[in-house]
């Protein structure tokens, strides 16, 4: 036992050791804003693509690289082995340059939750970029993110000034209170149940004439046995399916082997329901390394007034920078847009873009 806790140390020294270098490395891409390549959005993104990491981790990565430099014991430990990504992430987050030395001595023998738990009273910290003035005003946070988890269920995140979170809290309270006294004194209701109703709420009234874009898309297969998944989201259950199914605030959208009926040169414009296959077949911009996943443009790959189809093989999803750099002919694109791996993007130069950094293995000892 004591020889693998042996050899599982040393691993992760030279996991961190490499770390504090990829880190380096990509400070180094900051300095030199190596990064401003045509269709990329920001220097995570370029790290995601790159090093084939989450945007998540590419986000941590970024942070540390612009922090570090501020921090020169906390990187000499890095690089050392000394100590781990995430105990350097949360440093980077947290602690001000003034308390780098004692931050670093404690990082060497403290877990990452005890170094939460220490430097959590900090501000979160990120540098501002080097055009902000000392004039201009910090940046409030403010901000909501959601979307679909890796465990199949949907996420919501708020970030608010304390004025319009009071605002949402009391819109949440009321609708609960609501919800309470309609089901009498032995109602169970929690606050999911009052987000779920406040939206519900929402999207009712007036709006639901003339437009039925509030709708909860379902696409089914036509096939026997075939099941059937939310729009840009996760498969159901077939118990779940048919009881989604019952509500008529869901639009189905039906599928033969993952496809609409074609509809060839009979629209310019892409029908709808084509349309909603195309964006949930690529959950996202086809541009490698491209992060965006909402407010898409669906592309035909061969222009439809050079003779091309609206089907779903001449049709992809953008996002706009992308779509505005390809018919500013910056970005080629060419292939079948059905087979996953058969769409070709060129850049202005005409070499072709990977689909993402590629590692080199170790060499064999």
């Amino acid at each position: 036992m004591q020889a693998l806790e042996t050899e599982l140390a040393e691993v992760c020294g030279v996991i961190n050791a490499a770390t504090g270098r990829l880190v380096s490395l990509i400070a180094r891409v900051l300095e030199a804003e190596s990064w401003k390549t045509p269709g990329v959005h920001s220097p995570a993104q370029w790290v995601a693509w790159t090093c084939g990491v989450s945007p998540a981790r590419a986000r941590s990565l970024v942070l540390m690289a612009r922090r570090l430099g501020e921090l020169p014991e906390t990187r000499a430990a890095l690089e050392a082995g000394e100590v781990a990504e995430d105990q350097v992430a949360v440093v980077c987050r947290h602690a001000p340059a003034s308390i780098d030395a004692e931050v670093a001595a404690l990082a060497r023998s403290a877990t990452v939750v005890q170094l939460r738990r220490v430097l959590g009273s900090y501000p979160l910290r990120e540098p501002a970029p080097a055009e902000k003035t000392e004039r201009q005003a910090p940046r409030e946070s403010r901000g909501v993110s959601f979307g679909h988890t890796e465990n199949g269920t949907w996420r919501l995140t708020a970030e608010l000034p304390p004025e319009e979170g009071a605002l949402v809290e009391r819109a949440l309270s009321a609708t609960r209170d609501e919800l309470f006294r309609a089901g009498g004194p032995n109602a169970r209701v929690d606050w999911a149940d009052a987000l779920v109703a406040m939206a519900d709420r929402s999207l009712g009234g007036a709006s639901r004439r003339h437009t039925d874009r509030h709708l909860v898309l379902l696409h089914v297969g036509t096939q026997p046995g075939a099941g059937g998944h939310l729009h840009l989201g996760p498969g159901l259950s077939d118990g779940i399916r048919r009881f989604i199914g019952c509500d008529a605030r869901v639009r189905p959208v039906f599928e033969a082997g993952g496809k609409p009926i074609s509809v060839g040169r009979a629209f310019r414009t892409v029908p709808d329901r084509t349309r909603l296959v195309v964006e949930d077949r690529d959950r996202g911009c086809r541009v490698p390394g491209c992060d965006r996943s909402r407010w898409l443009h669906v592309h035909h790959i061969r222009h439809w007034e050079d003779g091309g189809a609206s089907d779903t093989p001449n049709l992809l999803a953008l996002c706009h920078r992308h779509h505005r750099l390809h018919h500013l002919g910056r970005l080629g694109i060419s292939g079948n847009a059905d087979d996953p791996d058969g769409v070709v993007f060129t850049d202005e130069r005409g070499q072709t873009l990977v689909s993402c950094g590629g590692p080199r293995p170790l060499a064999a000892a």
